[in-house]
């Protein structure tokens, strides 16, 4: 459904990233909208990011997805994660490697094809695990757009990269900028 994606992009750089951008305005809770919810948005989703929607329900899955998102999140967001959190995502990652199966090239990488609902989240989690053990985990930013929140990899030379879409957040950051320094003193 093209309208859940308005205001939506694969900005994070990583399909774990990309799942935590899946809520949007995180930091403005009056503002914050799970994109998931929104009909026809995590079957959109599945086919943008490369995974494929399987035939079945995907509203069956849709609860764990969104665990693992804030799991995710609560890992990567101050670049410190918790204990407990490392704890959760590794019952999960043990799930997951239950069923994975190696591809025959080397560095060896796991991975589970998605043919059906119940593959979506083994899936999701090796693939946030190859991010987590990434050196790129030194380069995710937190969007310092007011309420934005998004996450994404800084791959610019100089790392100084400040907002997860600089046609968005930047842009809005921009224009109060341009709007401070032109009002006239009331």
């Amino acid at each position: 459904m093209a309208d859940s994606w308005r205001g939506y992009d694969l900005a994070g750089g990583h399909i774990a990233l990309d799942l935590v951008n899946t809520v949007s305005w995180r930091g403005d809770p009056p503002r914050r909208l799970d994109r998931t919810e929104l009909p026809g948005f995590f079957a959109d989703w599945l086919t943008r990011t490369g995974l494929g929607v399987p035939e079945g329900d995907l509203s069956a899955v849709l609860p764990e997805v969104r665990e693992l998102r804030e799991l995710v999140y609560d890992l990567l967001a101050d670049g410190q994660p918790k204990q407990t959190d490392l704890d959760r995502f590794g019952d999960l990652l043990a799930s997951a490697h239950t069923r994975a199966k190696a591809e025959p090239s080397l560095p060896v990488r796991w991975s589970i094809p998605v043919e059906t609902p119940a593959d979506i989240l083994p899936a999701l989690v090796l693939l946030t695990d190859e991010l987590l053990r990434s050196p790129d985990t030194a380069h995710i930013r937190q969007c310092a757009g007011r309420g934005c929140a998004w996450l994404f990899i800084d791959s610019t030379r100089n790392h100084s990269r400040r907002w997860c879409r600089a046609e968005d957040c930047g842009n809005r950051e921009r224009a109060r900028r341009h709007y401070r320094r032109t009002r006239e003193p009331v």
